[in-house]
């Protein structure tokens, strides 16, 4: 996550843009033709691989991830409800200050229309698409495409509750999900260390009480990068996501760790 992290005074234009988005009527859309789709139709769309959206078509969600303390940086996270059996998704986008534009618990609306979207290795992510050795991948959206696909729904908000899991009940259906897991310590192969190294991503080791391990990925440009690792119980809360058949936990900020 190699990023600089920039700090651009455009609360009047969010304002702005929200005003606009609050009086945007969506059975315009519906109207024209455009119909919503589950998340489960969603996942199925792709198992065959990278697959464009050519039709109109859309998602809607609540936004779970926040880029306020650095550590999400280019990506917005989705999750459809509150539910145990909830899914999510990954938007992979240019925009900075996503947390201004799209806050946590805030309900979206996600036009996937000449969007892609893939699920084999990050959970469902959706984007553009780059080529790199042959091989299609889910890229970031241009600014202005972001805004365009992703409607501020004004006026509905919810508090996603995280899924109570432990390390050997993760699945694929939780990732890019908020992930609860209890009774964790920090591992000796990470004690005494801060949650990131200075501007590189790190991964910190935590053990479940019946010794099974957890994952902490951290950025090191995160505002709490330089935060030693607590070395008490704890329980933490996070998106789940996964590199190379390996679970991991993103926080977004400090208070997503309890006693």
């Amino acid at each position: 996550m190699s990023h600089s992290k920039l700090r651009v005074p455009i609360i009047l234009l969010i304002s702005l843009s929200f005003l606009v988005a609050c009086e945007k009527p969506h059975t315009e859309m519906e109207k024209a033709g455009e119909f919503q789709l589950s998340f489960a139709a969603l996942k199925d769309s792709a198992h065959l691989g990278v697959y464009r959206f050519r039709t109109s078509v859309y998602v809607e969600a609540y936004v779970i991830s926040s880029d306020t303390a650095g550590q999400f940086f280019g990506k917005i996270v989705l999750q459809e409800n509150s539910d145990s059996t909830a899914m999510g998704l990954l938007l992979s986008t240019d925009l900075f200050e996503t947390a201004l534009w799209y806050p946590e618990g805030q309900k979206v609306r996600l036009h996937l229309k000449d969007l892609y979207i893939d699920q084999k290795t990050l959970g469902l992510s959706v984007g553009s698409v780059f080529s790199s050795f042959g091989n299609l991948s889910i890229g970031r959206l241009p600014l202005l495409n972001t805004q365009e696909s992703l409607e501020f729904i004004a006026g509905e908000t919810m508090v996603i509750a995280p899924k109570k899991r432990t390390p050997l009940g993760l699945a694929d259906i939780d990732l890019q999900t908020l992930v609860q897991i209890d009774s964790l310590r920090i591992g000796p192969e990470s004690q005494g260390l801060n949650f990131a190294d200075y501007k590189e991503d790190s991964l910190r080791v935590f053990y479940y009480k019946d010794g099974s391990k957890v994952y902490l990925n951290s950025s090191g440009y995160a505002d709490f990068w330089d935060t030693p690792l607590p070395e008490h119980w704890v329980s933490i809360k996070g998106v789940l996501t996964k590199v190379r058949s390996k679970y991991e936990l993103e926080i977004r900020y400090l208070s997503d760790i309890k006693n």
